[in-house]
């Protein structure tokens, strides 16, 4: 099987070579710089290209030309990456695969177009106002008169939290849409409903329209409300056996969702709330993995959520994925970053993180050395998968790990 893979991502890289797989893999000038890509792994790839963007089409029109030229006929093209999706979807179209689909990209990257679609089949949703840096007042006004204070005001087709913040009043719309307005380039933004309540997201995979893996997580605390990346910053995934009409709620709702998006062959990142009146409401999804820790935390209970979608999208039919049985019943991640930005001399070390039995995996996304230029929710730096008997106890390892290993970071200029 001939496989094109955009973006690099070493676990998954290495589930698809070890499928027997022939790769061609594309990967961004950023990641090229920031990624630490690993030689050893990139050798064993048929061919790669590095490429400016995925954002630019007339390259990926040349790239997909230069596919083609090769008699290569690619088989299956997976997007590891929000950034590499709408690219992604134009290479499939230009090399003759059905997935990912243009329309499907950009349902699932613009989060109005995600909205309307919901909207539309039902589900019950934030609403939401455009907004134009060109027409500032005319945007207060309409966010004023058709949603009310506080929004969240977020990009239109953003990643996660990242510049996502809430306006309170009138007054800091207003400031927040003339600071972007700082050159001709239009800024496509919106506003939306604040949904209270507890978040969750649902990690899926799925095949022919059937899950072949599902987890519930629920958040340690709803996404915007984490007000520095290295507290209460992580999620537990929830036992079926102990949540089982929670899973059953939720997996009614997301077939309500996959029908509404055309949802049949991907991976999904679906986040929702239970609202204060108990109904479940639609926040966002993606087809891609999720951040922080979260395909590390399916390992415990068989392998990577990485390692368990390759082997759903290329395994032969019918092929079991791995399972076991997890050392607790409750596992999940958090992560720890420093409350400053700068270059990180120090963090907590390996000998430290191992006076804490619970602990079964520690991810360094941001190592020693590495520069921290903002602070936002997803500012991965150490991240540490942990088990318990329970979520009560689960949150208290957490607090524990908290005080115990933030104090290690030391930051410099």
């Amino acid at each position: 099987m001939n496989v094109l893979v955009c973006r690099w991502d070493r676990v998954t890289l290495e589930a698809v070579l070890d499928r027997g797989a022939s790769v061609t893999l594309v990967f961004d000038e950023w990641e090229a710089a920031n990624r630490g890509i690993d030689q050893a792994l990139l050798d064993r790839v048929d061919r790669h290209y590095v490429i400016r963007s995925f954002d630019a089409l007339d390259e990926l029109a040349q790239l997909a030309v230069d596919i083609r030229s090769t008699g290569v006929k690619i088989d299956r093209l997976l997007s590891l990456s929000e950034f590499s999706q709408f690219g992604a979807a134009y290479l499939a179209q230009l090399l003759g695969l059905a997935l990912p689909a243009v329309e499907t990209s950009v349902l699932m990257r613009d989060k109005r177009a995600m909205k309307d679609r919901a909207q539309q089949a039902g589900i019950r949703c934030a609403r939401y106002v455009s907004l134009s840096t060109r027409d500032v007042e005319g945007s207060v006004r309409r966010v004023e008169e058709e949603l009310g204070f506080p929004v969240i005001v977020k990009p239109a087709a953003g990643l996660g939290s990242v510049d996502t913040f809430k306006a309170e009043d009138a007054a800091q719309l207003t400031a927040a849409l003339r600071g972007a307005a700082g050159d001709a380039t239009v800024k496509f933004l919106m506003a939306e409903q604040v949904l209270d309540g507890d978040e969750y997201h649902v990690d899926a995979v799925w095949t022919d329209g059937k899950a072949r893996v599902f987890g519930v997580s629920r958040y340690l605390r709803p996404r915007m409300t984490v007000t520095t990346p290295g507290h209460d910053n992580g999620s537990i995934l929830l036992p079926r056996d102990r949540e089982a009409a929670l899973y059953e709620e939720i997996e009614q709702l997301h077939e309500r969702i996959n029908t509404a998006f055309g949802i049949t062959d991907e991976i999904t990142h679906l986040e929702i709330f239970r609202r204060a009146d108990g109904e479940l409401w639609f926040s966002e999804m993606a087809t891609r993995f999720a951040g922080g820790a979260i395909p590390e935390s399916f390992g415990p209970q068989g392998a990577d959520l990485r390692e368990l979608w390759i082997a759903a999208a290329l395994g032969e039919p019918g092929e079991e994925l791995p399972a076991k049985t997890a050392p607790y019943p409750y596992i999940g991640w958090i992560n720890l970053a420093p409350a400053v930005t700068g270059r990180i001399l120090e963090d907590p070390s390996d000998e430290l993180v191992s006076r804490f039995p619970y602990v079964l995996k520690t991810v360094r996304s941001r190592p020693v050395g590495s520069e921290i230029g903002e602070l936002h929710p997803s500012v991965w730096c150490t991240l540490l998968v942990l088990g318990a008997d329970s979520e009560a106890e689960f949150r208290e390892r957490a607090a524990e790990l908290e005080a115990a290993l933030l104090p290690a970071y030391v930051m410099g200029e």
